[in-house]
């Protein structure tokens, strides 16, 4: 009895010891916890053991055992160190750290960075400064795995986190290959937005030979960004392009981009300018500058790489200055015009200045259902040869509307002329240099709406509304000879009208059926629209698309324009018209595509024009085979009897790395090429500019 009273006096004496010594204060702020802790007042050293764990401002250091000295300020942890701060962590087998200073080394240590999923380690890790390290004998990679897809591996290497990692004898491993070997390097490692190089670009064309584009990133501020490629090609030299992106407000941006090379088939130099920016100023006011620009008329034809620059007609340079009132708007704009199919641009008709005024409808004072519009434009033509001179068009226009038949009816009419001066000069035979012509028209609409409401069910509806609009109108422009007037363009010459017209339109849509237990307002879902349209002209005359007239034809071509929704993710287009008289459709424009939104999608459309143009498109991407994504596109011409343009594209994501590969067959000419992107150090595409703060 004795010998236990004695026990329980010891553990009442010891266990508050016991106790202080599992938790105590570092330094100011520090917390340490252990298992066991140790005391040395001579020394002042704190010696935990045991699961210790130590935090420090936003700092939490775990590991086996652990020494403070409060007067040094030397931290030591040894056993399974980790050191997290602000979601980085930093691993290894033996850490010092001058508690100070925040200076700190690490021996087989590593390195995690959450933003950007940085992976750094080394034999030896030495924090320098905030966000400063120096490694012996490290790795660099973004990849999770334990054998990494890729890494940068060097003998010396330097990093400093929203910043640069630079280093000497620098290897490249795929996995644990070692690929190239660079005697230095540099290498981006930012969180956001970064400079540094971008991943090369390589291929082949049948013009251009073998060529390496070598992109490089620059990240100036958080509201301006450049791209620079030097282009390197074996058959037309070495070129540089360049591409400078700003946003200066809310209201302004802009962008200024360009190419250049000493073309050694073609023996000059040859390039392209883009300039664009645009301005919202004070008091309504709003600017728009655009340049393009080449420095001959087949630049786009051997360079274009995307569809529709490389077989461009024309090129407009502009610039834009309106003010906007409640209803009206005016403004001057200069455009230059550089047209790549004549032989030269001596003869392109060129606008500077032209200046406009535009008047909404607007009601006129003291009479009720009427309303008044205008349109005022002035243009100074100009070219080195041939005809020129100033032009001024004037439109005034007034509009009434009524409701008729308790709303069963819709009436509208309108009464207007287009009033055309000329002063001309270096005019062919026969035009009149000084002149002025009129031309009244006149017009009045009368439509209708009948629609009905089906009740469900139906496939994902509840309800379903059908609205059904016929119309009849009249349009009258008087007929007057034009050929003594100048011409410019096709506004000069006003086509005589005397037309009925009659079109009758479908509307289908419906309410969609509510999933059990879903809040939230309706929603409703757009199914198809059908559109027919044909006019009659009393005049027995008949417009084309050829030519101005084709008389004892009096009924036009019958219009038929169409959407359909058989699915939220299928829809079909139609725009096409119909030759009463030929019996064959003379333009038609069928299309449809089918999306899942997971990114797989089939397509298809078909052109054709007067049977002039001819041709049909179609497409695919397929991402069922994720990582692996493909996408192809083609077009065959039928009056050409050729196919335009196949394009495919092969992308494969992995979790840090990415490759991408395209494949492009034109007339003439037949390309391919190759992107890689390593996560966090290289990007390509659009993806920096993304990053750009509005």
């Amino acid at each position: 009895m004795v010998r236990m009273f004695a026990c329980l006096v010891m553990v009442l004496l010891f266990v508050p010891s016991m106790l202080c010594a599992a938790e105590q204060p570092g330094a100011p702020g520090m917390v340490i916890r252990a298992d066991r802790m140790t005391h040395q007042e001579a020394s002042d050293l704190i010696t935990a053991t045991g699961a210790v764990q130590i935090t420090w401002q936003d700092m939490l250091l775990t590991s086996d055992q652990a020494t403070y000295n409060r007067t040094s300020k030397m931290m030591t942890a040894q056993g399974n160190v980790v050191m997290v701060k602000s979601g980085d962590s930093m691993r290894g087998d033996f850490l010092v750290l001058d508690t100070e200073t925040g200076r700190a080394e690490m021996e087989n240590g590593r390195i995690f960075m959450t933003q950007g999923n940085f992976r750094i380690d080394g034999r030896q890790i030495a924090r320098t400064g905030d966000d400063q390290y120096a490694l012996n004998s490290g790795n660099l990679t973004t990849c999770d795995a334990e054998v990494p897809s890729w890494k940068f591996g060097a003998s010396e290497m330097d990093v400093t986190v929203e910043e640069y990692a630079t280093g000497s004898h620098v290897i490249f491993y795929v996995k644990d290959v070692p690929v190239f070997y660079f005697p230095y390097i540099i290498l981006p490692v930012k969180r956001e937005r970064q400079s540094g190089l971008l991943f090369p670009r390589f291929g082949r064309s049948s013009k251009r030979g073998e060529f390496l584009e070598l992109p490089v990133y620059w990240a100036i501020s958080p509201s301006q960004e450049a791209t620079f490629n030097l282009d390197i090609q074996t058959k037309r030299g070495v070129g540089l392009g360049a591409d400078y992106r700003y946003l200066r407000s809310r209201t302004s941006e802009g962008s200024l981009g360009g190419y250049i090379i000493h073309d050694n088939n073609e023996k000059k130099a040859r390039g392209q300018l883009l300039q664009f920016h645009k301005e919202q100023l004070p008091d309504d006011l709003s600017l728009i500058t655009s340049v393009n620009f080449t420095s001959d008329r087949t630049f786009l034809q051997d360079y274009g790489d995307k569809s529709g620059e490389y077989n461009r007609q024309y090129y407009d340079s502009r610039v834009v200055l309106t003010k906007h009132w409640d209803t009206w708007m005016t403004g001057a704009q200069a455009i230059y015009t550089q047209d790549f199919y004549t032989g030269s641009n001596t003869s392109t008709l060129q606008r500077a200045p032209e200046l406009f005024l535009h008047g909404v409808r607007q009601a006129v004072p003291f009479i009720p259902s009427l309303w008044f519009d205008m349109d005022l434009l002035l243009t100074n033509y100009y070219r080195e040869k041939g005809m020129q001179g100033q032009r001024t068009a004037l439109t005034p226009r007034l509009s009434t509307s009524h409701s008729l038949f308790g709303g069963r009816f819709n009436a509208s009419a309108y009464g207007g002329a287009q009033i055309r001066a000329y002063n001309t000069t270096e005019a062919a035979a026969g035009i009149n240099e000084k002149s002025v012509v009129g031309i009244p028209e006149f017009g009045a609409e009368l439509n209708s709406s009948l629609g009905r409401i089906y009740d469900g069910p139906f496939p994902g509806m509840s309800r379903v509304r059908h609205e059904l609009v016929p119309a009849v109108s009249y349009s009258y422009s008087m007929n007057k000879d034009q050929t003594a007037y100048p011409q410019y363009d096709q506004s000069d010459r006003s086509p005589h009208l005397n037309l009925l017209q009659f079109s009758l339109a479908s509307h289908l849509g419906g309410k969609v059926q509510r999933v059990e237990g879903q809040k939230g307002p309706d929603a409703y879902r757009h199914l198809q629209t059908i559109r027919l349209s044909q006019g009659y002209s009393l005049s027995g005359e008949r417009s084309t698309l050829l030519s101005d007239t084709d008389t004892g034809k009096p009924w036009s071509t019958t219009v038929i324009e169409s959407e359909t929704w058989l699915h939220p993710g299928f829809r079909l287009l139609l725009d096409a018209g119909y030759n009463p008289y030929q019996r064959r459709f003379s333009s038609t424009a069928l299309g449809g595509d089918i999306l899942d939104g997971r990114g797989n999608s089939l397509g298809a459309s078909y052109r054709m024009t007067s049977q002039q143009v001819e041709y049909l498109e179609g497409r695919f991407a397929l991402a069922l085979l994720k990582p692996a994504y493909l996408s192809y596109s083609s077009r065959y011409s039928f009056d050409k009897q050729d196919f335009l343009e196949h394009f495919a594209t092969v992308e494969y994501r992995h979790q840090c790395w990415g490759i991408f590969a395209t494949w492009r067959e034109r007339p003439n000419d037949r390309s391919w090429t190759i992107n890689f992107n390593l996560a966090g150090l290289f990007s390509i595409g659009s993806g920096p500019t993304a990053g750009i703060a509005r």
